[in-house]
């Protein structure tokens, strides 16, 4: 049976360019807690790109054994 809900997937760019990211987190506040440190991070060395991050409300279903849900 499926247990779907909404929670956060941290999405994070390094100038216009989606990173890979799968973390989701069950708290709004948690999540921006990750993308606040994540845009802390020093410009990237070669392309002097900064890094942005932020929070998207995402429905996934939880019986999934492969969803993953920080809280």
């Amino acid at each position: 049976s499926r247990e779907v809900t909404t929670v956060f997937l941290l999405m994070i760019y390094l100038g216009r360019a989606q990173q890979e990211s799968n973390m989701m987190f069950a708290d709004i506040n948690r999540c921006k807690y990750f993308a606040a440190r994540v845009m802390r991070q020093p410009a990237n060395p070669a392309t002097k790109q900064k890094y942005t991050a932020i929070c998207r409300p995402v429905e996934v279903d939880l019986s999934n054994p492969r969803v993953r849900v920080y809280r």
